[in-house]
């Protein structure tokens, strides 16, 4: 049975998984990323990992899952969280030192590639996906196949603008949905209202919102209240059967986050209503490793 490993990079850790084609994981593991993101040491990362998981299991290809615009041939044109990264010709690099066939493409697309092949996503063909974690990504799927556009590197739904105030994205902008509903939007809107350094994580934010403390509630209504926005939004333009919600952040403020289907149902058309529902990965953290180790393995991009 043919394998692949898949990478999967983020802000804070990158993942490794080794994936067979019938979507086993084998092998699961996970580590820091390089502290400044700069692109030399996080290909020194990947390379001495890969080629530490080459030593224990056959390997026939590799998938690398990457924040940012991802072009068609594996180069990333712009990332705002590993913002030193300007077009870096990532599957190049990484196929002259590994000596493999690499599949590159954005981690949100390759998070909902792995819900449609072995997580809550399996046979709907209308879907949307969102990562709430270090940023928000986001990834489309219409009639079965990726909602890419001209240049192959669309459905940002993270930059969708929401609000008209706020921090300055990572993308230059002000108002994504990314400063409002993404781990490090949270901690700003955590500052913004007082709590202290210690308190601005999302998991002491929910323990402090559970307790009634009202620097933590402005900062969850907030939050709730421009992601309601957005969904609104993508329900009328994408017209999805299923929303998907992953990342760390959906993983931990899944109680928060479970009423927006009644709230966006309530706000849409009256002909979208009903429409859709929301769910939330089942796949959790390997789901990026296991979605870019299988379009590597099945060759979708």
């Amino acid at each position: 049975m043919k394998c692949a490993i898949g990478v999967d990079l983020g802000g804070s850790f990158i993942k490794f998984g080794v994936v067979c084609e019938n979507g086993k994981l084998r092998d699961f593991r996970k580590v820091r990323t390089p502290e400044g993101r700069e692109f030399g040491d996080v290909i020194g990362a990947i390379v001495f990992q890969v080629r530490e998981m080459k030593k224990a299991h056959p390997i026939d290809c590799i998938g690398v899952a990457s924040p940012g615009s991802v072009t068609a041939d594996g180069t990333v044109i712009f990332s705002p969280n590993f913002p030193s990264w300007k077009m870096v010709e990532l599957k190049k690099v990484l196929g002259e030192k590994l000596g493999m066939r690499i599949t590159v493409d954005n981690d949100a697309n390759a998070f909902a590639f792995g819900e449609k092949e072995v997580g809550c996503a399996q046979g709907v063909d209308d879907f949307i996906l969102l990562t709430l974690g270090t940023g928000v990504g986001g990834a489309v799927f219409s009639g079965g196949r990726f909602v890419r556009g001209s240049m192959g590197i669309g459905a940002e739904l993270g930059h969708i603008l929401v609000g008209e105030r706020g921090p300055v994205c990572g993308c230059g902008n002000i108002g994504c949905l990314e400063t409002y509903a993404s781990a490090s939007g949270i901690a700003k809107l955590a500052e913004d209202e007082g709590l202290s350094e210690k308190q601005r994580t999302p998991i002491e934010i929910l323990r402090l919102y559970r307790k009634g403390d009202l620097g933590a509630l402005k900062v969850v209504e907030k939050a709730v209240k421009y992601l309601e926005r957005a969904l609104i939004s993508f329900v009328h333009i994408f017209n999805p059967k299923l929303i998907v919600f992953g990342g760390g952040l959906s993983k931990g403020w899944r109680e928060i986050l479970c009423d927006l289907q009644d709230r966006v149902n309530s706000k849409v058309m009256p002909s979208f209503r009903g429409s859709f529902k929301i769910k939330f990965s089942s796949l959790h953290e390997e789901a990026g490793v296991l979605g870019i180790a299988l379009m590597a393995l099945k060759g979708e991009r």
